[in-house]
C-alpha cells in the first residue's frame, strides 16, 4: 500500500515504505492527454532535459555525477496509458542504509532530479539546437526501429485504422514527420506550458518513510503552480458496431494476423478481473486456447496471443502465419472466442491460467520497477491493490468468464501480406 502526500497544487507523492530491496526507485511522471498535436513534443523532451543540465552541461558531466553517486541509474519515461501520456523520469540508486555510516545519497539524487526538471541548459533563451537536433534523431531512429518490426508495425496500422478519430490511435511516440518539425523554439514553449498547467504524480519505493520523502521531493516542487490541475481522460468505446477487414500488402515473408476487439471492460470496472482471467484462457498465457489449439494442434500460426490495454478497454490477438492461412488462422481465432463465449471452459484451463496470473502479480510485488508501473497505472485509472486482486481472481468462476467474453465485440482485422500473395 502507498500513503498519498500532496506536496504542491497539481503534484502528488505515492510513497512505500518497504525493506523489501537494497535500493530505492522513483518515478516523476508529467499527465499529459495524448494527442497527435503534442505527442512528439512530449516523447522528446525528457530526453533533451537529461542531455545536458546548467551544472552538468553535457552527457559525460552527468555520467559521471551518476556514478559518484553509486552508481545510480536516472533515465526517461514515455509512458501511454490509455490515452493518457506519461513522461518524466525515474531512477533506481542503493539505499541509504545500505551506504557507509554518516552517508547517503537520497537527497543527492532528488537534488539532480531538480537539475534536470528546472535547470536545463541553454542557448538564446530556449534548449540548445545541438541537443535537440541530437535528440529529435535518436527519437525518429526509436519511431522507425518500431515500425521496421513488422509485428510491431501491424499492431500501430490495425490501432490506426480501428481508433481513427481517437487520440489511441496515434503511436506512443508520435510520428516522424512531426518530430522533424519540432524546432528548439516550440520544444521550449511546450516545456514552459506544461510545468504549469500539467499534473505531476511521484512514486518512490524505499526505506525512507513517506514523511522523509515527501520532505526531499517537496523541495523540488516547492515554487508556485497553478491549479487546478485536472488528469487527462480516455474516451473509451464499449462495443464495436460493424466489422472492418483490412488488407496491406508489402515485401514480407511472413504474414502478420492482428484482430482488435472492444471489451466494454477498463480497470476500474467490477468486471476487470474476469477479463484479465479470460485473456489469460484466451491467448495470454502459453496454457491458452490461441497457443494450444490453433498454434499447437492445428500449426496454423508460427505465434498467436492475445493483450489487453486496461484503460482503454481493447483486447488485441496477434499472429504470424503463412499467407494462404488467412482466412482459416482468421476464423480459427474467431471460434476459440465463440466457444470462451459459451463458456467452453475447463478446469484445468481456468486453474493454470490463474496461477500463471497469480505469479505474475506476486513477482510485480518483488520489483521496484513493476510495482512502479502499477501503482503509477492505477493513478491514471483506479483498480485494485495487488492483494485485493489476487483475492477476485481466485474467486471467479467459469459463468464470469463467459459473461466477460460476451461483452467483446471485434471491431477491425487487419492482414499484412507479401506482394506476390
Amino acid at each position: 500500500m502507498t500513503k498519498n502526500v500532496e506536496l504542491a497544487p497539481g503534484v502528488t507523492l505515492r510513497a512505500m515504505q518497504t525493506d523489501k530491496f537494497k535500493t530505492a526507485c522513483f518515478s516523476v511522471n508529467i499527465l499529459r492527454p495524448h494527442c497527435r498535436q503534442t505527442a512528439a513534443l512530449d516523447a522528446l523532451l525528457p530526453s533533451v532535459l537529461l542531455r545536458a543540465t546548467e551544472r552538468y552541461p553535457d552527457i559525460r558531466s552527468i555520467s559521471m555525477h551518476l556514478d559518484e553517486l553509486y552508481g545510480t541509474s536516472f533515465g526517461t519515461l514515455v509512458r501511454r496509458k490509455g490515452e493518457v501520456k506519461l513522461t518524466g523520469f525515474y531512477a533506481d540508486f542503493i539505499d541509504d542504509a545500505f551506504l557507509p555510516e554518516g552517508e547517503g545519497i537520497f537527497a543527492a539524487v532528488i537534488d539532480f532530479l531538480r537539475e534536470v526538471l528546472f535547470h536545463p541548459l541553454t542557448e538564446n533563451g530556449c534548449f540548445c539546437e545541438k541537443n535537440v537536433e541530437g535528440e529529435k534523431q535518436n527519437l525518429i531512429n526509436a519511431i522507425e526501429s518500431d515500425l521496421n518490426d513488422k509485428r510491431t508495425y501491424a499492431t500501430v496500422r490495425l490501432l490506426e485504422t480501428m481508433c481513427k478519430g481517437e487520440a489511441y490511435g496515434t503511436p506512443r511516440l508520435g510520428r516522424a514527420e512531426d518530430v522533424r518539425a519540432i524546432t528548439p523554439q516550440s520544444l521550449w514553449a511546450h516545456y514552459a506550458t506544461i510545468l504549469q498547467t500539467s499534473r505531476i504524480e511521484i512514486f518512490y519505493a524505499g526505506r525512507h518513510t513517506p514523511e522523509e520523502a515527501a520532505a526531499q521531493f517537496g523541495k523540488v516542487f516547492s515554487g508556485s503552480r497553478c491549479a487546478p490541475f485536472t488528469a487527462a481522460q480516455t474516451q473509451i468505446c464499449r462495443k464495436a458496431d460493424t466489422v472492418r477487414e483490412v488488407t496491406e500488402t508489402m515485401d514480407v515473408t511472413q504474414g502478420k494476423l492482428v484482430v482488435g476487439m472492444r471489451t466494454g471492460i477498463t480497470v476500474s470496472d467490477p468486471d476487470y478481473p474476469a477479463l484479465l482471467l479470460l485473456n489469460a484462457v484466451y491467448g495470454g498465457s502459453v496454457t491458452s486456447k490461441l497457443f494450444r489449439n490453433v498454434r499447437e494442434k492445428r500449426s496454423l500460426c508460427y505465434y498467436a496471443s492475445s493483450s489487453l490495454d486496461k484503460y482503454k478497454g481493447l483486447m488485441l490477438v496477434s499472429s504470424g502465419i503463412d499467407f494462404e492461412n488467412y482466412e482459416t488462422a482468421k476464423q480459427a481465432i474467431l471460434e476459440e472466442l465463440d466457444a470462451c463465449r459459451s463458456g467452453k471452459f475447463t478446469d484445468e484451463e481456468i486453474g493454470q491460467a490463474r496461477e500463471y496470473l497469480v505469479f505474475a502479480l506476486r513477482s510485480t510485488m518483488d520489483s521496484p520497477a513493476r510495482l512502479d508501473e502499477f501503482y503509477i497505472g492505477n493513478v491514471v485509472s483506479s483498480g485494485d491493490d495487488i492483494p485485493e486482486l489476487i483475492g477476485k481472481l481466485h474467486a471467479l468462476t467459469a459463468d464470469d468468464l463467459r459473461l466477460a467474453a460476451r461483452k467483446l465485440s471485434v471491431d477491425t482485422i487487419y492482414f499484412l501480406k507479401g506482394e506476390n500473395a
